[in-house]
């Protein structure tokens, strides 16, 4: 199954900007702001997608030479923007190692020379990162918009309503499980006999929990078994487990069979956020 998702990544990009620019000294918090609109503009304005589809269908269909070229330019986009990523993140614990922040975090050297060269080359690295995402997140708008033309064909089952009405339910039945509830859950758990003999078990019980539109017990279901098995098929507790559900949802309903694919998230359009990004970028790096 493809499933690519941007949300980890768009966090830890936002966080590591907000974090760079934190140490740049005054005369360079113009462009740092700009940095900061630029992320923020990814992070809240392009909600990519998610795709799910089987490779056997890729192959089947014919969809493997129609797609190949952008799902390679697409990971060799990721490879360059996580090297990038990595560059900046020891840059900037460099600067930080070298000209630590006094108590009223500000900088006290006495070598501004070299300070301004590091914090210059800090812009450089973040520009260079900044512009990697942009053309990752280019490349992906021209996968999805393969998919969308390849979701015409006939022959092919589309779930995508499906899903994106389950993925609905579940964020709502996750918002609802106060935290008192998952305590009661867990003390329950804790002085009884395990609710679930094996992973396999337990996967039913969702699937189970999920046909029978029981959207609350699949949260309480996928975190216990994030308790019982970490880092298993139900993932871990730092990635989203709305996602982890239409995951297993969509494996085990397509289980045995090929021609389905599923588009699920944002319906914007994402042609006009790539031009509104490529002019806060190019102004960036003025």
């Amino acid at each position: 199954m493809l499933c690519i998702e941007e949300q980890s990544i768009q966090s830890k990009f936002c966080s590591l900007t907000c974090d760079a620019v934190g140490y740049l000294g005054d005369g360079l918090r113009g462009i740092g702001s700009k940095f900061l609109r630029s992320s923020q503009m990814l992070t809240s304005c392009s909600e990519c997608p998610t795709l799910f589809i089987d490779a056997d269908t890729i192959i089947s269909y014919g969809l493997l030479e129609k797609m190949k070229f952008s799902v390679l330019e697409l990971q060799e986009y990721l490879d360059t923007y996580n090297n990038r990523k990595e560059a900046a993140i020891a840059w900037l614990t460099n600067c930080k190692a070298t000209f630590p922040r006094g108590s009223e975090g500000v900088v006290i050297t006495n070598q501004p020379g070299e300070y301004e060269e590091k914090q210059l080359e800090l812009c450089q690295r973040l520009y260079k990162l900044h512009f990697q995402l942009l053309l990752l997140f280019q490349s992906y708008c021209k996968l999805i918009g393969q998919v969308h033309a390849i979701s015409s064909v006939p022959e092919l089952m589309n779930m995508s309503r499906e899903l994106n009405e389950l993925k609905g339910s579940l964020q709502a039945a996750a918002a609802s499980v106060t935290s008192s509830d998952l305590q009661a859950a867990q003390e329950t758990s804790s002085s009884s006999e395990p609710t679930f003999l094996s992973s396999e078990a337990a996967v039913q019980a969702v699937l189970d929990a999920l046909k029978n539109h029981e959207f609350t017990t699949s949260i309480c279901y996928i975190r216990e078994c994030r308790r019982m098995w970490p880092s298993d098929i139900f993932g871990s507790s730092s990635e989203d487990e709305t996602q982890t559900l239409l995951n297993i949802y969509f494996r085990h309903q397509t289980l045995g069979q090929t021609g389905t694919f599923a588009l699920v998230g944002s319906k914007q359009d994402l042609s006009e956020i790539c031009v509104k990004l490529m002019e806060l970028n190019g102004r960036s790096g003025t």
